[in-house]
């Protein structure tokens, strides 16, 4: 995702690509990184919603925006990424891994293709996408890539395994990552948010169950404002949310046979 001049000087603009980025968490990252004056380059599934951000954006900032509709899953999705900055003389400067799905209920009664669509989306396209961008951002001596994950990535979540599976892959992968760059110039972030105020839990069959009435959500704004500063800061792990801080703290200490317990009873799907 980039082109370099001899001696590493980049010859292609810097921009921000931020996947999910129609809605959202990353719709709030979008809006952020405009204000900062950055270019972004918008991925979503639907076209619709990233036109009608995009026009909001290059109307209000004095940026170039621009916009893939891609299935982050596709084996060639890195590539059609590659075409898109190729066409503008861009280079992935941050990467912004935010798409993500989530389902709920019991292991065994999910669907199969909906639990590898998961995995696909969640796992692989992230890894996938964080393995295309590292050589390049090593070679230009910087860069950085902010990984979403969860507050659910600490502990097993029966009811949602797959997704609390996938987003503790999330955090190990980010973590170790970082610290194999640490000399390179190259920041990785993973934000591990407690639950947002979006339409994500609804989508994923949660919105009744009872860790939503007991943990109080938050903005996406505030998600973004959290991971935006950490990232700054070099952190390499940020719990946006003073309470989910103290919530991600139990969790780690916590043995996981009582861990295990405590959110089964909160994540048990009451509407089914």
């Amino acid at each position: 995702m980039s082109a370099d001049a001899p001696g590493g000087a980049s010859v292609t603009r810097p921009m921000v690509v931020i996947t999910g980025a129609s809605e959202g968490i990353g719709r709030a990252f979008a809006r952020r990184y405009a204000a900062e004056g950055r270019d972004l380059l918008l991925i979503a599934r639907r076209s619709e919603l990233l036109a009608r951000l995009a026009a909001e954006l290059r109307a209000a900032h004095a940026i170039r925006v621009e916009t893939l509709a891609q299935d982050l899953t596709a084996p060639d999705a890195p590539d059609a990424i590659d075409t898109v900055l190729a066409i503008v003389g861009a280079h992935c400067d941050l990467l912004i891994n935010n798409a993500g799905i989530g389902l709920s209920g019991a292991f065994h009664d999910l669907p199969l293709k909906d639990i590898e669509r998961l995995v696909a989306t969640n796992v692989g396209a992230p890894t996938r996408l964080m393995h295309h961008v590292l050589p390049g951002m090593r070679a230009r001596g910087r860069g950085g890539i902010i990984n979403l994950a969860s507050l659910g990535g600490f502990a097993p979540g029966p009811y949602q395994a797959a997704y609390y599976a996938s987003r503790a892959y999330m955090l190990s992968l980010s973590e170790a990552v970082a610290a194999e760059v640490s000399g390179d110039g190259v920041r990785i972030t993973a934000v591990a948010p407690g639950p947002v105020r979006t339409g994500f839990h609804d989508k994923m069959g949660a919105d009744s169950d009872l860790y939503r009435w007991l943990i109080p959500s938050l903005s996406p704004e505030t998600v973004a404002l959290w991971a935006v500063t950490a990232h700054n800061l070099g952190v390499r792990v940020v719990v946006p949310g003073l309470l989910n801080n103290i919530l991600a703290l139990c969790l780690r200490l916590m043995p996981h046979r009582i861990s295990v317990l405590v959110q089964g009873s909160l994540f048990y799907p009451r509407n089914r």
